[in-house]
């Protein structure tokens, strides 16, 4: 069977037919919730086999179906088909941690705080759980089902017995319609597509004529205001993106769309069809074959730093650099992400003072009431608008986010092919929690930072990238790579900066780091030395793999994890020489400045809508970057 990635681009859907989409929606989403509110007693019946379809095991179990056609039943079922597949999955992790559900994990309350959950007793207690069971579940879904237990403890004082009162009927809220249940684009009963293609080049290389471009058209059936259902009267062309049209020309394979529903920036809904392609992608080299590994950290001064390890023939020093550190410096980003912050909680302040106006008018006696019923119209006015707000500068946050784990990955992607590398190593950050909201604006907006979704964002993308381009994305353990001198493997410090008085006092959260060792003293980057560590813990998973062909996780305690050089022969910058330092153009660009030629870097969006600039540190040569992405 070919290898294959599934890609999702959402399409908004033309003017002409958005009124019946989205009537088409409500009723869908209705319909589905109705079909989870009845299969909800019946959940087990969805744990077990998964091969086929979804909608076929709600059909065995349903008695009385939506009434809108067989196939857009079809359709309906298997969106509550999938929902109840996901909550059987939760169900049976929530079975597994609840000999975990005892008073322990909770903290008792004191004078100055009431009772809250031990977090490093929750994930302790789990670590050791999945030490035991012989198919772990993920960890991630467990903490987060303890969590959820250890709130419902605080608001009732008992734990859930059983799932079923720790998770309510998981309703939509927001409408979402799978055609996978349909009879595909062209005989489809609830949906069709007609593809049409024209215009062609002929490929040079290839000696063949290649399609340019192609168009979509479709139709759906929905219901209209009195509840009948009917076919759209005319097909409505559905303009596709370039990005989509260039996967089309590599060969993808379109797959059953989905459509949903959104909001845009006034609040207002639309509806978007998710165009599914089915990408071929690259089969990944076997690990015997590798003798290198890209290993990037989570940097506190940079986004991502990145180093490339190989193997090296001196006892002393079993790995041995094969590239000098790389350097990704957002620049300004994570100053603009906490103005918009800043933002957010004062917008949010706001919001709680008119609802706090509103509650209390409303509680208040007839008689009390004010006189001036407008004053009640213009604070409701004035919260949509807060909210409104709100809604839009966290779609901006979250779309700054995306787009630089897009960069990231990119970068990533770029170094380990050029040092023919299949093999990419992080920190497995994802448990990663930050207590406490700092000490001051800067610590709060830290352990706020560390908080956010930004790494699983990255980890996600570069993921599905790396399957396309045929390389591996493993995570490794993320304790002590940071503390750790890569030299002799002994535990270092970290301090604020490399001079002498900074380096008088230990800080936690220091960006350089220096090694205790007396026959060591190796000091650098803490960000560098972090890299260094996290790609010496994939060397080690390396070499176990190709004795043993078997996955091992490794800790910096580890005595498999060996020392690395300093600096090993050849460990050149596989990237054009820099000439003379020139002052950079103004305005939007992207080019190194200084390079006779250029690069670029940026994801699949339209150029000139987001400019970040990035500062590409080798070594002591800084070299400036502008980015240009969405």
């Amino acid at each position: 069977m070919a290898k294959t990635q599934v890609l999702s681009y959402p399409v908004r859907l033309p003017d002409t037919i958005q009124a019946e989409a989205l009537r088409l929606l409500q009723a869908s989403k209705d319909a589905i919730n109705a079909l989870l509110i009845t299969l909800w007693p019946q959940l087990d019946g969805f744990s077990g086999e998964r091969s086929g379809p979804a909608w076929k095991q709600v059909d065995a179990l349903l008695a009385q179906r939506p009434g809108h056609g067989s196939r857009q039943e079809r359709c309906e079922m298997e969106q509550a088909g999938r929902i109840l597949r996901a909550q059987a999955s939760r169900k049976q992790t929530f079975t597994a941690i609840m000999p975990l559900l005892t008073t322990g994990l909770i903290k008792p309350a004191t004078e100055k705080r009431p009772a809250y959950k031990d977090r490093a007793g929750i994930a302790e207690q789990i670590r050791q759980l999945r030490g035991e069971m012989e198919e772990p579940a993920n960890f991630i879904a467990m903490q987060t089902l303890l969590e959820q237990a250890c709130n419902l403890f605080l608001q009732t004082g008992k734990f859930p017995a059983a799932y079923e009162e720790l998770q309510p009927v998981p309703i939509l809220e927001t409408a979402q319609l799978t055609y996978a249940g349909d009879d595909g684009m062209t005989s489809g009963q609830a949906y069709q597509i007609r593809r049409e293609s024209f215009g062609s080049l002929y490929d040079r290389i290839s000696h063949e004529e290649r399609v340019v471009s192609y168009r979509w058209f479709l139709r759906l059936r929905y219901p209209t205001v009195g509840g009948k259902w009917l076919w759209h009267p005319e097909e409505v062309e559905v303009t596709l993106p370039d990005c989509v049209q260039e996967r089309l020309r590599q060969g993808a394979d379109p797959q059953a769309p989905t459509l949903r529903e959104i909001t845009d920036d006034a609040g207002h809904p639309i509806a978007v069809l998710d165009v599914m392609l089915e990408m071929p992608a690259i089969y990944v080299s076997p690990l015997e074959q590798e003798q290198r590994v890209v290993g990037f950290d989570w940097g506190v001064r940079t986004l991502v730093t990145i180093s490339v390890l190989e193997k090296s023939l001196s006892e002393k020093t079993p790995y041995q650099q094969a590239s000098r550190p790389f350097f990704l410096d957002t620049g300004g980003f994570d100053g603009r992400q906490a103005r918009l912050r800043r933002e957010i909680d004062r917008l949010r302040a706001r919001s709680v003072y008119y609802q706090k106006l509103l509650t209390k008018a409303a509680k208040a006696p007839d008689e009390q009431k004010t006189p001036f019923p407008a004053d009640f119209l213009l604070w409701q006015e004035k919260k949509r608008s807060l909210d409104r707000q709100i809604g839009q500068c966290w779609k901006k946050y979250e779309r700054r986010n995306r787009e630089v784990a897009h960069l990231a990955s990119n970068v990533l992607i770029l170094v380990a092919l050029l040092h023919g590398s299949k093999l990419i190593c992080g920190e497995n950050l994802t448990t990663l929690r930050t207590i406490g909201h700092g000490r001051d604006t800067k610590g709060k907006w830290r352990n706020w930072r560390n908080n956010t979704q930004v790494r699983g964002e990255l980890w996600r993308v570069l993921s599905y990238k790396c399957y396309l381009f045929g390389l591996r994305a493993r995570q490794v353990h993320p304790r002590d790579t940071s503390h750790t001198c890569p030299h002799c493997g002994k535990p270092a410090k970290t301090y604020l900066s490399p001079s002498k008085p900074d380096r008088q006092k230990e800080i936690d959260w220091g960006a350089w780091l220096c090694c205790s060792n007396p026959d060591c003293r190796w000091n650098g980057s803490r960000d560098y030395a972090a890299s260094l560590n996290i790609a010496r813990l994939g060397m080690a998973m390396l070499e176990t793999y190709q004795i043993t062909k078997r996955y091992q996780a490794y800790r910096m305690t580890s005595h498999e994890v060996k020392p690395v050089s300093y600096m090993g022969t050849g460990s050149t910058l596989l990237l054009l020489s820099s000439g003379l330092p020139v002052r950079p153009r103004e305005g939007k660009h992207v080019s190194y400045a200084g390079w006779s030629l250029t690069a670029s870097l940026r994801t699949s969006q339209p150029i000139a809508v987001l400019a970040i600039v990035s500062t590409a540190v080798c070594r002591k040569r800084y070299l400036r970057q502008t980015h240009l992405i969405a």
